[in-house]
């Protein structure tokens, strides 16, 4: 997508951080936008700075896991203009401690946000940036923790790694339209997601050494990298139709043990007489034409 002027984006989680940083990215390349988050007077604050600028813009509360609440916002976006970039950006962390400690509650709100939200988001637009027939994009905010997993929050990494799926699922089955899907998967970023995740979650707050935890990571993200060249970065993906947005290089070489912890498992067939899969069968019975990668026989 390489002219990105005039074109309507709406992003989530807008009214801070990486939401916030690409919004102003996407205003420097002359796009219209709609900022979209859970602080709504945020997110009305960040539209104003860039109306103040010359730049259109328009700011909405948006609670992400909430569908009738996309629902209300879809309808404010359709008379601002047609919206031909999403990026769904807002999330939540997940909460510290083991896994068999965490409240379901906490759990499915975590999904919600940083996972289910992506359907809502696109059931509410993609339909439409299909339809138009030119040249689109949709951006999901997962995590390199959802490559390289560390010991922190299952629900936030699992909801993360949901979210690579997703991108890369979505990416396939669009292989033959002109909306175009990029997965950001940054590392350590200077926002204010532990403050925003103890704000909002439901449940009790954390104690003890969950709570500890929470107050550590905060110091660990104070000193990540700044929201605006990871903003700047989505957007240079978004013009080159880019599939993976990787901001962190450091992460690489724990990527690389990863992968080949998980390739180093393909080995024999369970059933030697087997012939093996018929991968391009799979794909042509989803209806599907082609895909992004290469595939089998």
């Amino acid at each position: 997508m390489k002219d990105l002027r005039d074109k309507t984006a709406f992003v989530t989680g807008a009214a801070s951080g990486i939401g916030l940083a690409t919004a102003r990215a996407l205003a420097a390349r002359g796009a219209r936008l709609i900022l979209a988050d859970i602080d709504g007077a945020g997110a009305e604050a960040a539209a104003a700075e860039l109306r103040a600028t010359g730049v259109d813009a328009l700011g909405l509360a948006l609670n992400v896991a909430e569908e009738a609440a996309w629902i209300r916002a879809g309808e404010a976006a359709s008379a601002f203009g047609p919206v031909r970039i999403l990026v769904s950006n807002a999330g939540v962390g997940g909460g510290s401690g083991p896994l068999e400690t965490y409240d379901p509650e906490v759990w499915r709100w975590v999904y919600a946000v940083n996972a289910h939200a992506h359907l809502y988001a696109c059931r509410t637009f993609l339909g439409a940036m299909k339809a138009a027939g030119e040249p689109a994009h949709v951006v999901l905010t997962s995590s390199l923790v959802a490559i390289v997993p560390p010991p922190i929050s299952t629900a936030y990494i699992s909801s993360k790694f949901a979210t690579l799926g997703i991108a890369m699922g979505l990416r396939n089955e669009l292989a033959d339209t002109q909306v175009g899907v990029s997965v950001l998967c940054p590392g350590m970023a200077a926002t204010g997601i532990v403050a925003t995740t103890a704000r909002l979650r439901p449940g009790a707050a954390e104690q003890g050494e969950a709570a500890q935890t929470a107050q550590n990571m905060t110091g660990v993200l104070a000193g990540g990298m700044a929201p605006g060249p990871i903003g700047e970065r989505v957007v240079r993906a978004i013009e080159a139709d880019e599939a993976f947005i990787i901001t962190h290089p450091e992460w690489k070489d724990m990527a690389a043990a990863q992968f080949d912890e998980l390739l180093a498992a393909f080995g024999e067939s369970a059933d030697p007489d087997y012939p093996g899969d018929d991968i391009a069968a799979l794909v042509v019975a989803n209806g599907a034409r082609r895909m992004n990668v290469a595939v089998g026989r």
